[in-house]
């Protein structure tokens, strides 16, 4: 691969730095071999190809740390979804990897599915038999027979829970996904529920520390909220009924939590279709009122903070205009689905800023983000690791 030169109208580098107005990028073999203003770049070899973008906005490819991979949640019944046979989830799961790359998404965090379709599309995706983001996957989720998240397989107990997390490991998973409490989109469990024992959370816990890993645990409140603190949890997801309380244990811990919103608030999500059970109905209106605020002081407490989608996929933009909404400056939201996203990850080495070094993960926008969020609705360019996978610049030559 030659080098690349990317020319800019701004670059929005994803460190939190003021944009460098018209910033370039110098790409080797996919990987920013320099960054900055052209002054910065310095003198070039002829022998270049020129990606041009200098009438766009260029941000580093966005992160959804919260997702699923076979899952519509505009269909309804998400876990029913889940148990359909593994070649109908593949299936379905393709045509949202792609739905994910046309926002901007070049890295999904995936949060528990059956049949292990999140390893082998990991595996796909990464020989390059099929075209997605890069993928970071959890196996199939450790939940109570009598809690949130039951699909097909469930883990009752140490041992159970040992077994299952030592399988996902062997399979090949990044990390693993634990449901503690109740959810949203399901009529039998309130969201205070809590479905593991101390000892349970703390099992999964040791297994994954012992593999050098983390536990991402669905957790929105409550007594099972105060668990996952208590037995060393990593990142929260969605704790829509997080406790300043709660918070402040968080940042002691140098724990994250993981904002879901466009599920709950965007008219495609739990509202499209799950409405019609009045349990899940009341369930998300009342969310919808204590997220607002709640999310307010979460965003003023400091907490490490990401998004993600959890499976509204192709709308990381909207889950940024909600955190906008929630009180965050525009610089704030696309830090969630990027430099801290990548934090969150635990790939902040490679991805998540436009910086020497990193991988040329970026995308390109018409308007500028910094000045209205809702420019990231719209993607013009999304680049993975130096190769472009959507999109066409204004021009390019050698």
């Amino acid at each position: 691969m030659p080098l690349q030169l990317v020319t800019s109208r701004a670059l929005v580098d994803g460190t939190g730095r003021p944009p460098v107005r018209n910033g370039v990028l110098l790409l080797k073999d996919g990987v920013i071999e320099r960054a900055g203003s052209p002054e910065e770049i310095g003198a070039l070899p002829s022998a270049v190809e020129k990606i041009d973008l200098r009438d766009e906005y260029v941000l580093p490819g966005l992160i959804d740390c919260h997702t699923h991979l076979s899952i519509v949640p505009a269909q309804g019944d998400q876990l029913a979804q889940l148990r359909l046979p593994a070649t109908t989830s593949l299936l379905r799961s393709i045509p949202n990897l792609h739905r994910n790359l046309d926002s901007g998404v070049t890295t999904m965090r995936i949060m528990g599915q059956e049949h292990y379709i999140d390893i082998d599309l990991k595996k796909a995706i990464d020989q390059k038999l099929i075209l997605g983001p890069r993928l970071l996957v959890s196996g199939i989720g450790l939940v109570a027979s009598n809690g949130h998240g039951v699909a097909i397989t469930v883990a009752d107990g140490e041992d159970e829970i040992i077994k299952l997390a030592r399988r996902n490991l062997a399979k090949g998973a990044d990390f693993l996904k634990l449901f503690v409490t109740g959810g949203m989109s399901s009529a039998t469990t309130s969201v205070d529920f809590c479905g593991y024992t101390p000892r349970e959370i703390a099992a999964a816990v040791e297994e994954a520390r012992r593999a050098g890993t983390y536990v991402a645990a669905h957790a929105h409140g409550g007594r099972g909220l105060d668990l996952c603190i208590e037995e060393g949890v990593r990142t929260i997801e969605h704790g829509a009924f997080v406790t300043p309380e709660q918070l402040d244990r968080m940042m002691k811990k140098d724990m994250w939590i993981i904002g879901t919103f466009s599920i709950a608030f965007h008219p495609e999500g739990i509202e499209k279709t799950d409405f019609k059970v009045p349990e899940i109905r009341e369930k998300v209106l009342k969310a919808r009122e204590v997220v607002a605020k709640n999310f307010q002081a979460v965003i003023k407490s400091g907490v490490n903070l990401a998004v993600g989608t959890d499976s509204m996929h192709g709308l990381i933009g909207y889950e940024l205009e909600c955190l906008v909404n929630f009180g965050a400056s525009p610089m704030q939201a696309i830090l969630a689905a990027t430099q801290h996203a990548a934090r969150a990850c635990r790939i902040d080495d490679t991805v998540g800023t436009l910086e020497k070094g990193k991988k040329a993960d970026f995308v390109a926008v018409r308007g500028d983000p910094l000045e209205d969020i809702r420019h990231l609705r719209h993607v013009d360019y999304v680049c993975k690791e130096g190769e472009r996978v959507r999109g066409d610049p204004g021009g390019s030559s050698r």
